[in-house]
């Protein structure tokens, strides 16, 4: 297997709600900048950055 196979592929991503703090994971897509996600715990919305998640 090369990392070619892998290049472009959406990643599992741990991520925190800015909002009441629950961990959850997402699948972030490949090259994108920003997710828009919604907390299922708190109901809030978010634009997450994709620096924030690494």
């Amino acid at each position: 297997m090369t990392e070619t196979t892998t290049k472009g592929a959406p990643e599992r991503v741990k991520i925190s709600c800015p909002g009441c703090g629950r961990h959850d994971w997402v699948t972030w897509p490949a090259g994108q900048g920003a997710l828009h996600w919604k907390c299922f715990n708190c109901s809030k919305e978010f634009e997450l950055e994709a620096s924030s998640h690494h």
